[in-house]
């Protein structure tokens, strides 16, 4: 992302837009790598909602369980 606006994507559905009526869509930067969001809207587009940022330590000490791969 840059400083006007930034890009979202899930692995099922590609591109995605925040809810217009979220927090996080009047923000131009999101703080943390990751975006977790509770419900998903198709209508023209795919809208998440209810959505909140997280750090890497939240996702690494409640995500679940881990696999080792290549990295």
């Amino acid at each position: 992302h840059n400083e006007k606006s930034f890009s979202l994507k899930t692995m099922e559905d590609g591109q995605v837009l925040l809810y217009s009526n979220s927090v996080n869509a009047r923000e131009t930067r999101i703080p943390y790598p990751w975006l977790l969001f509770n419900e998903k809207i198709k209508v023209n587009s795919v809208f998440l909602r209810d959505s909140t940022a997280v750090p890497d330590a939240v996702v690494l000490l409640f995500g679940g369980n881990l696999l080792k791969g290549d990295a």
